[in-house]
């Protein structure tokens, strides 16, 4: 097992990128362990954990056969796994979302023989919209609600505008998804340990507790790994160490360039007004991420609007641009590898147009 999970993080192009960006930056400044946010890296490690044994427990498979049983055309498909990412999203956070509904679209699209890569690329962009509507739809929010004391009401009454153009976006992209009628298909009779099920569900609770400080996260890992050590003791093996490491390095980075003069004076110079703070937040996030970007830019902007929308609508655009992409392209690469190459290239082509379509907009509107 520890094999594989070496050969693994070894292997991962997007650490090797990461790694070459900090040792570059690491040039200028020294690094400090203190910037490693460890609670949302080890909340992430706890969330693979439970997703996996949401594979293990067939519980992906169940699913897809229930989508299966009750569509018509791949059009139907689409809308109907790109809404639920929408929707699921803005609860379980955007990362959630990707890991369970990506590969659960992959193993529909096998059995069925379906294309992959547009799906995906809509599941992924419906992540990303989807959880900017909420307080605990993605970590960014979370910081930033905590960070500036932002009341409910008064989130909610800036993230309802995401919330329309998010969804006027999504029906838009389903309309270019290809229709085409799908063959009856016969599934296996596929039941669900219900024991199995509760246990997972109080994972996923006991995740979010500790998510908002009312558990102890360090409990709630406890918890996590003794239950996945009793019920699949391999899920250890399929978290995604690499991506984990990435995130590291990414909050080391982040750390090291807000002690880079120059750079200190850059940030000062574009965050002088909402305009400016809002274009340099979606700039910045296409680089290091929205997470990183929205803990960069608040050492010196006291703007909550600008810096949440910049990184909201800034979480489409490249694959580094949110940890969903990074989660969606991982996914691909380990379940369909010879579709990795046209994903990245469709993604990139669809979230770009997007991001410029979506801030153009909002610059017009709000």
């Amino acid at each position: 097992m520890i094999k594989t999970i070496f050969e693994n993080i070894i292997s991962d192009v997007v650490l090797k990128v990461v790694v070459a960006i900090f040792l570059i930056i690491a040039i200028f400044k020294p690094m400090n362990f203190k910037d490693i946010d460890l609670n949302t890296i080890v909340i992430l490690f706890n969330l693979m954990l439970i997703i996996s044994l949401v594979k293990r427990a067939k519980i992906l498979a169940y699913i897809s056969n229930s989508i299966i049983n009750h569509v018509k055309t791949t059009r139907q498909i689409t809308a109907y796994i790109t809404i639920t990412s929408f929707i699921l999203s803005m609860f379980v956070t955007n990362d959630v979302a990707i890991i369970t509904l990506v590969p659960l679209y992959i193993l529909i699209a096998k059995r069925l023989k379906l294309s992959i890569v547009y799906p995906t690329v809509l599941i992924t962009i419906a992540a990303n919209l989807g959880s900017a509507f909420t307080p605990i739809g993605n970590p960014q929010n979370v910081f930033l609600v905590e960070f500036y004391h932002i009341s409910i009401m008064s989130f909610f009454s800036q993230s309802l505008i995401l919330l329309v153009m998010g969804m006027a976006s999504l029906i838009v992209l389903i309309l270019f998804s290809e229709n085409k009628p799908i063959q009856d298909t016969s599934t296996e009779l596929i039941s669900i340990n219900k024991i199995h099920l509760l246990m997972i569900g109080g994972l996923f609770i006991l995740v979010l507790l500790s998510q908002f400080s009312i558990l102890s996260i360090w409990i709630d890992t406890i918890i996590t790994s003794l239950v996945v050590e009793g019920f699949s003791p391999r899920s250890i093996s399929d978290v995604d160490y690499s991506l984990l490491l990435s995130f590291v390095f990414f909050f080391l980075i982040v750390g090291m360039l807000s002690r880079i003069d120059i750079v200190v004076s850059l940030i000062h110079q574009f965050t002088q007004d909402g305009i400016h703070t809002y274009i340099t937040s979606v700039i910045t996030s296409q680089f290091i991420s929205n997470v990183p970007a929205s803990v960069l830019l608040s050492k010196f902007s006291a703007d909550f609007t600008s810096i949440y929308y910049g990184v909201s609508i800034g979480g489409l655009g490249t694959l580094v641009a949110s940890l969903a992409n990074l989660l969606a392209y991982k996914q691909i690469s380990l379940n369909v590898p010879q579709a990795s190459g046209k994903f990245l290239k469709k993604f990139t082509f669809i979230n770009i147009i997007l991001l410029l379509v979506l801030s153009l907009l909002k610059i017009i509107l709000i």
